[in-house]
């Protein structure tokens, strides 16, 4: 089920910044307009490609589909709502806990940070993510600035505290991506993702979100330069009994130049998709997971 689609939010090759392109969230970037029309990108089936154990692939290539069925019935419940209410809360978070300890990084020392908060999106919800990005930098002072911007000056340096000690050997954020409230396969708006082996260091921009977290401070992420050798994939027609699973920062104390890990991603428009195809209703939950020493 390859397909060809295009993805917007690429870089200008050409574009020479002397710090973070500054992306503002409710207009075009500092300076000369940055983008660049990509052609019409291949986007593979990563269903044919998926092979072996889950913890492997997802080792190897940064991403990985794997089953769940949730018991989780109020997708919008969270954040602060009593623990009674908050389905996020007392069934997801044990569930991605077991995933992650028991399919994803089994016999992996962890210790795994995760709170009750989801980013919902579709109809009456957060639109879209229709531009290629990384929601993180790509160092642990990049994930820090970030996490202060969401937080606050104290939850950003206890981590860094935690980050620091010496049991500590890395740590990655994961982030499950899945459709909710859908009772027939994704055909509207899938993600498309970029392996992280296809990407070269000088397609990196590093960026800077302005006035996107509540904290009024700019966000780090990166972005992408368009490069013909990129390989995309997506999974068609998901369904509400799995979750992508990707990484969206890594960082690894003892290999700092072990090279780029994480995915790019981005929703796209299927030309396929049919005119009454339900709109995509998705979640992501982005868990942070420090890798221990043994």
């Amino acid at each position: 089920m390859e397909t060809t689609a295009t993805l917007n939010g690429f870089i200008r090759r050409d574009l020479v910044t002397d710090g973070p392109l500054l992306i503002h969230v409710n207009g075009p970037a500092d300076g000369p307009i940055p983008w660049e029309a990509a052609p019409p990108i291949s986007i593979s089936d990563a269903r044919a490609m998926q092979t072996g154990e889950a913890h492997e692939y997802l080792a190897a290539n940064g991403f990985v589909l794997v089953d769940h069925v949730s018991q989780v019935a109020d997708w919008e419940s969270g954040a602060l709502q009593d623990r009674d209410k908050n389905d996020i809360l007392r069934i997801y978070m044990p569930e991605i806990e077991v995933l992650i300890r028991d399919r994803l990084l089994p016999g992996c020392k962890l210790e795994i940070r995760q709170g009750p908060y989801l980013v919902r999106r579709g109809p009456g919800s957060n639109p879209y993510a229709q531009g290629v990005h990384q929601d993180h930098g790509l160092t642990p002072d990049d994930y820090m600035e970030s996490l202060e911007a969401f937080s606050t000056p104290e939850y950003a340096e206890s981590w860094r505290a935690r980050y620091d000690q010496p049991d500590v050997a890395g740590y990655m954020v994961l982030n499950f991506w899945r459709t909710v409230y859908m009772d027939q396969p994704l055909q509207h708006m899938p993600l498309a993702i970029c392996h992280p082996a296809s990407v070269a260091p000088a397609d990196l921009v590093p960026a800077a979100l302005v006035d996107f977290a509540p904290s009024g401070k700019n966000t780090n992420q990166l972005s992408l330069r368009y490069n013909p050798e990129h390989r995309w994939h997506y999974y068609p027609e998901m369904t509400t009994g799995e979750v992508l699973v990707f990484k969206i920062f890594e960082y690894m104390k003892d290999a700092p130049e072990a090279g780029f890990k994480t995915v790019f991603h981005t929703a796209f428009t299927h030309p396929d998709t049919p005119a009454d195809a339900p709109e995509r209703q998705s979640c992501e939950h982005r868990v942070g997971v420090f890798i221990l020493r043994d």
